[in-house]
């Protein structure tokens, strides 16, 4: 079944990959940063190179979910439409409960901007065009001369 792809669908699964291959990029330079001489001459080398590699598997796991939710958005399928917009609405709550952790007075910049980051394709997704897309069925209707000539020869 070949379907027309309208430009708001492509460019919401472009958006997309695009998100979820920053995502991916974060746990990965959080693992080069193990091999970093900084990192392992630092005060608590053992400690950090341990919390750098638990931050990257915490990071990764939902990273290889949005990986798998992009398949299913690019594909056309509503699963990977709502996997898309529970995994996009998980990432957004955590920077914002990170930012709210930090206290007001202490916010980090670049927590809110990565914050803005993940809105963005959560708000894509969201559009009317976009949901409609994600939301039929999808299922080719016969041509009436189908339906009819199935009807006589019985």
């Amino acid at each position: 079944m070949s379907t027309k792809r309208s430009v708001w669908i492509t460019g919401v699964a472009l958006l997309q990959l695009l998100y979820v291959l920053v995502l991916l990029a974060l746990p990965v330079y959080l693992l080069v940063l193990t091999r970093m001489p900084e990192t392992r001459n630092g005060h608590d080398p053992a400690g950090n190179i341990y919390g750098l590699k638990i931050a990257a598997a915490v990071l990764g796991g939902p990273a290889l979910v949005a990986l798998a939710a992009w398949f299913g958005l690019w594909k056309g399928k509503r699963w990977g439409w709502w996997l898309t917009i529970l995994t996009d609405a998980a990432f957004v709550g955590a920077f914002i409960y990170s930012i709210i952790d930090d206290g007001w007075k202490n916010i980090d910049w670049a927590v809110v901007v990565l914050t803005l980051i993940a809105v963005v394709p959560l708000v894509y997704l969201l559009l009317p065009p976009v949901r409609r897309f994600y939301w039929s069925a999808h299922i080719p209707v016969p041509p009436a001369t189908c339906i009819g000539s199935s009807l006589r020869s019985e």
